[in-house]
């Protein structure tokens, strides 16, 4: 009998210090996947057992594989995923439309605007000069294709915004579709007491890719599986998974679930960056600049209505630009065909130039909220600039957030080669201890056998 256990629990040990350098060597072999959590095996005395009123060991064995993480450190990882997201991404977008202005520069509107205002001050000097008109014209065009250009600009970067957010919908789904897939292996591998470490794995790494494309709600249900809500509303559990498709509604973007409609509150991660610049920050910024173009339009055609060109018959009436809409600023035809149709005269004589001093003096007068033409364009540029550079110190600071907590999670789900090594070694060594055991009780049966 005493022969028989001593065989027994040398079997059991041998069994469980081989799992476990199983374990450390799977540990070793996933040194760099970045998605792996370390593994420990929980090794544990064997149940007691009772013979002839005495309690008598029986031996180790495994209780389980555990998963080494910081479930505290994993949810902070998450939350800042998702703002560090955002900010990144937004600065990348914001770093586009500072470009569309390209301010301070001499092909800017703030340069173009002033030009355009000194060309009349030019002309009051000479309003006869064809050079001095064909001058204005000139400048006017100038500023009339850079706003033009803006504009279009702004619809191609917009465009490519709603491209992005399409495709970010599609990965969202599969992500979903990968984690009800991965939940319910892990809930059905749990049922039957199988290890499901692995699948954790996996599907904590695409909780992860979705919480840089999301703001979502991730809570651990008792069996490990994952509940998760994107923007206050379902997306996906072990059982059910809710599909989303891109909406667009006057003019914004938006997620959608596509059974029932539901809106996500999209404010977070890469495709809340998104919907703020196309849905916020882009239209702010047009409709600012169409307030000064339009206003400057207006200005110009109330001056220059009143003055007299340079027909022998000299006319009144004539505004300078036809009009601005769809972000396009028009010069009057008949002045693009003819520049003494230019009208700076006050009273119909040639030499006359009083009218070109007062479209001059527009570029200093409050005309718009009781500023200038030009400080109110500059402030949307200063607007432009220090939401870009809000952006970009968030972004900073969120990365080393970021990365201090990736160095928590490190310290205690990475795995250490060193530690895996000592580890292999001491199991090595049980596992020889046990193995030397099973020859001695070989040899003390065979000893046995011969008395027999």
């Amino acid at each position: 009998m005493a022969i028989s256990r001593l065989f027994d629990i040398s079997r059991r040990s041998m069994q469980t210090y081989q799992k476990s350098m199983d374990v450390a060597a799977n540990n070793i072999a996933n040194v760099g996947n970045p998605d792996y959590r370390r593994q420990r095996a929980i090794i544990s005395t064997s149940r007691t057992q009772q013979y002839a009123g005495i309690t008598w060991g029986s031996g180790v064995k495994m209780d389980d594989i555990e998963r080494i993480r910081n479930s505290l450190t994993e949810s902070q990882i998450t939350s800042n995923n998702q703002k560090f997201a955002f900010n990144e991404r937004s600065s990348f977008l914001l770093s586009q439309v500072e470009n569309v202005f390209n301010e301070p520069s001499d092909l800017g509107i703030s340069n173009l605007m002033g030009q355009f205002f000194s060309s009349w001050s030019e002309l009051s000097a000479n309003p006869t000069s064809s050079a001095l008109r064909g001058n204005v014209v000139y400048s006017a065009q100038n500023l009339a294709s850079k706003v033009g250009d803006i504009n279009e600009s702004f619809q191609i970067i917009r465009g490519s915004i709603y491209n992005e957010f399409r495709d970010k919908v599609r990965e969202v789904n599969n992500n979903l579709s990968g984690i009800q897939s991965i939940n319910k292996q892990i809930s059905e591998a749990r049922a039957i007491g199988q290890n499901a470490n692995d699948l954790m794995d996996k599907r904590d790494s695409l909780v992860d890719d979705l919480s840089k494309l999301v703001n979502i709600s991730v809570n651990y249900e008792q069996d490990e599986t994952v509940n998760i809500s994107i923007g206050g509303v379902f997306a996906v559990d072990k059982g059910s998974v809710t599909q989303f498709e891109m909406s667009t509604t006057e003019g914004n973007i938006a997620m959608v679930s596509i059974e029932g409609g539901k809106e996500v509150a999209l404010n977070s991660g890469e495709m809340g960056a998104l919907v703020d610049v196309f849905s916020n920050k882009i239209p702010a910024y047009q409709t600012k600049l169409d307030s000064i173009i339009n206003q400057l339009m207006t200005s110009v055609n109330a001056v220059h209505s009143t003055g007299y060109n340079l027909d022998d018959t000299p006319l009144t009436g004539f505004n300078f630009f036809e009009s601005y809409e769809n972000g396009e600023l028009k010069i009057t035809d008949e002045i693009l065909n003819d520049n003494n149709k230019i009208a700076v005269s006050s009273d119909g004589t040639s030499g006359n130039g009083d009218m070109a001093i007062q479209l001059f003096e527009i570029g200093n007068e409050d005309v718009l909220d009781g500023a200038r033409l030009i400080d109110v364009y500059s402030t949307l540029i200063s607007e432009v600039g220090s939401e870009k550079q809000n952006v970009d110190r968030l972004a900073e600071s969120g990365s080393l957030v970021l990365q201090q907590l990736n160095n928590q999670k490190d310290s205690i789900s990475a795995v250490s080669v060193d530690e895996e090594m000592m580890n292999v070694l001491k199991y090595q060594k049980a596992y020889e201890a046990s193995a030397k055991l099973i020859r001695m009780a070989d040899e003390m049966l065979d000893t046995l056998m011969t008395l027999v």
